[in-house]
């Protein structure tokens, strides 16, 4: 299957001692890797210290944080993994050979892009193969097809449109016909680079940004690049600030001067936009049908030194027994503005769920409005790139309703960000945005925010 047999009869290192703990490791990836990919699953799920995967969760710190990096790698990098691979092998694996496909992704990604010798790469890789009684008969294979990627990696990367590939064809197109050829190619490019750490700060951005050794974008976020975990960070214990995308942190910002007034934020676990309406002042009722999201809500307020009421409830079934002044909806959507954070977004969502996502946004979103008492202010967001789940929507609700105008945002409002005010006056962040010369430092989650009034 491989145009370099001779590597087939190349004999396997026996691994020992550490090794063995890293081959445990590269095992565990490949089976989460399948979760994502064949299941569907939500990466962020898997690595739940509490509901995630069993076998991740028996692993140390060290083997936790190495298996977090194989993922991200396979996923964000899938698209040139893949092409690496074809290039390497003669003619396709078996369509049942699911889990041999993950397997030699993992391996690939480490070859590729990890920090990690080829050498390693390939005993570990193979040695996973060889052990697994679904992929053992494939050994020779893939001892074959991972030394020769060894050698050929270099021009095959060389050679690579790494932007086009690593974005799935369905999406790719929805964003092309969205933004046009030249800023589609922009969004894709910049998802292949990790991105830099965000913070909504309580006061004082630019001492935060020195300390962080960061930057204060326009929008008044700090953001740099972190050496060590969020909770080890000087200022989590006395909650100074909360870790929030720059993009996330606009749409509470859009209901202006909020003090004292009678706030709603629904959908509001973990609690970032929460923390905003309650730092400017608000009385906040903070609603999410989840207990357990409500749970990591309180528990961030509480470090926060905040305080929200909290309510547990559909929100299309909840009746509040006073109209709020206003209500802020950042609604359940594809998430597909984040997949540079969460690259797993664009594999595990498809156009059929973006779909069934905007039906859902509509009716919470009417639901939103009934709650707000006349002259109240609705604004409602999602992380969301499709139009299908901003524009599309917007249109369709301001059609659809007498009772409601349209309260267009203004460049003031948004600093440094005036170009992304759509046509319409709402707020449309793309990853591209908020240029830098550190690729890390540059960029924005994808966002979409439109405000309304209630008449």
């Amino acid at each position: 299957m491989t145009k370099n047999k001779t590597d087939r009869n190349r004999p396997i290192k026996q691994l020992q001692g550490r090794e063995r703990v890293g081959l445990v490791a590269r095992k565990v990836a490949a089976k989460m890797l399948g979760r994502i990919i064949d299941d569907k699953k939500n990466l962020d799920a898997l690595i739940d210290a509490e509901h995630g995967d069993y076998a991740y969760n028996a692993l140390i710190a060290k083997d936790r944080a190495l298996i977090r990096a194989i993922l991200m790698v396979s996923l964000r990098k899938k698209g040139q993994i893949d092409d690496a691979l074809r290039q390497v092998l003669d003619r396709k694996t078996p369509k049942n050979a699911t889990h041999l496909t993950h397997s030699l992704s993992v391996a690939a990604g480490q070859i590729l892009f990890l920090d990690v010798p080829d050498s390693a790469a390939v005993n570990l890789g193979v040695t996973a193969i060889a052990e697994d009684r679904r992929t053992s008969r494939f050994a020779a294979l893939a001892n074959a097809v991972l030394r020769r990627l060894s050698r050929e990696k270099d021009q095959i990367l060389a050679n690579q449109d790494a932007g086009r590939l690593n974005m799935p064809d369905w999406f790719f197109k929805r964003v092309r016909k969205a933004y046009g050829k030249t800023r589609a190619g922009k969004i894709a490019d910049i998802l292949n680079h990790e991105s830099a750490l965000d913070l909504t700060v309580k006061s004082d951005p630019d001492k935060w940004a020195r300390i962080f050794g960061g930057i204060v974008l326009p929008t008044g976020s700090v953001r740099f690049v972190p050496s060590e975990t969020v909770s080890a960070m000087e200022g989590y214990d006395d909650g100074d600030w909360w870790v929030q995308d720059a993009a996330a942190a606009m749409p509470a910002r859009l209901l202006g001067d909020i003090r004292e007034l009678n706030i709603a934020d629904l959908c509001a676990a973990p609690g970032g936009k929460t923390a905003q309406l309650l730092a400017k002042g608000a009385d906040v009722t903070a609603v999410d049908i989840s207990k357990r999201r409500l749970d990591r809500l309180t528990e961030n307020l509480a470090r926060l030194k905040f305080t929200a009421r909290i309510q547990i409830a559909d929100l299309l079934e909840w009746q509040p027994q006073t109209a709020f002044d206003a209500v802020l909806l950042d609604a359940p959507c594809s998430s597909t503005g984040t997949s540079r954070r969460h690259p797993d977004v664009l594999w595990t969502k498809t156009a059929e769920d973006i779909s069934a996502l905007a039906t859902l946004q509509f009716e919470m979103w009417n639901r939103a409005i009934d709650m707000t008492g006349k002259g109240g202010i609705v604004v409602f967001s999602n992380c969301s790139l499709d139009r299908e789940e901003g524009e599309d929507l917007y249109a369709k609700m301001l059609a659809s309703r007498s009772d409601i105008e349209a309260m267009p945002i203004l460049a003031d409002e948004v600093p440094g960000l005036s170009t992304a005010i759509n046509g319409q006056g709402n707020l449309r962040t793309l990853p591209c945005h908020l240029p830098n010369p550190n690729v890390r430092l540059a960029g924005l989650d994808g966002f979409f925010a439109a405000r309304l009034r209630r008449i």
